[in-house]
């Protein structure tokens, strides 16, 4: 696995990860993460895919933020990303915020960016966010968890684990982390799902954040293209990481044909 870092055109420094050859597959982790929540999965996507771990802007060794970013801000930074290593067009795939960002790829960039796989992005009403918005800025306002706290979000919290976790939420902070949150509530999810350009597919944990949206995605994209992840919650790519490749792999797959 090797590091990189680009200037792009207008959201500055991104740093990204990447391993073996062929078709680019760019994966977009979710916030107060990086690019190495998809360390266990690198190895085997390379198998198949020139994969590109992403820091978003903001997080990882990326340039931090400057002003608020909406989640087309951030669909415009995977494509100034592209443009930088001049590849035409990648499949992609994301995890919560990195869901929404897939969402607006596809309706905004389709050309550039398909197929994508939406991963774990809960689709909430205004109300739904009025009622969980103390609870978002309680857990992302203190950027460091207890093992106690990430346990609740994992199906096994490794001591490694918690370690990566923490240094990534530290290095994201706490405005930055909210910002993401301020700008996923703003972002219409369910109106930008019926105006896709370009293929897409989702996936959902088992245990997951989105479980109560299966039948919007379904309604949306086909039930052949939802795959709901035994045993995963919020985070498959940390849950069971063969699975997540597996179940990646096979809807793209799908999706391409």
């Amino acid at each position: 696995m090797k590091e990189r870092y680009v200037q792009t055109a207008g959201h500055g420094g991104v740093h990204y990860v990447e391993a073996g050859s062929g078709a680019p597959l760019v994966l977009l982790h979710s916030n107060g993460a990086s690019a190495l929540q998809y360390r266990f999965t690198m190895e085997e996507f390379a198998k198949t895919w020139r994969v590109i771990a992403m820091d978003m802007p903001g997080h990882g060794d990326s340039d931090p933020l400057k002003r608020h970013t909406t989640i087309e801000m951030y669909a415009e930074s995977v494509v100034q990303l592209l443009d930088c290593l001049k590849i035409e067009r990648a499949a992609v795939a994301g995890d919560s915020v990195g869901g929404s960002i897939c969402i607006a790829l596809a309706r905004d960039h389709a050309s550039r960016t398909q197929p994508v796989v939406i991963s774990e992005c809960p689709l909430r009403a205004e109300k739904d966010w009025l009622t969980t918005w103390p609870r978002i800025e309680l857990s992302y306002s203190e950027p460091t968890q207890s093992m106690d706290e990430v346990k609740l979000r994992l199906r096994e919290a490794t001591p490694e684990i918690l370690t990566r976790w923490n240094i990534d939420r530290r290095k994201a902070g706490a405005w930055a982390m909210i910002d993401v949150m301020r700008a996923m509530r703003e972002f219409d999810a369910v109106g930008s799902l019926k105006k896709l350009k370009g293929p897409a597919t989702a996936i959902i944990g088992a245990k997951g954040n989105a479980l109560n949206n299966r039948a919007a995605y379904e309604d949306a994209l086909g039930k052949n293209n939802v795959a709901v992840l035994e045993g995963c919650g919020h985070f498959p790519m940390l849950d069971d990481p063969a699975l997540f490749v597996k179940e990646v792999n096979r809807l793209l797959g799908g999706a391409a044909k």
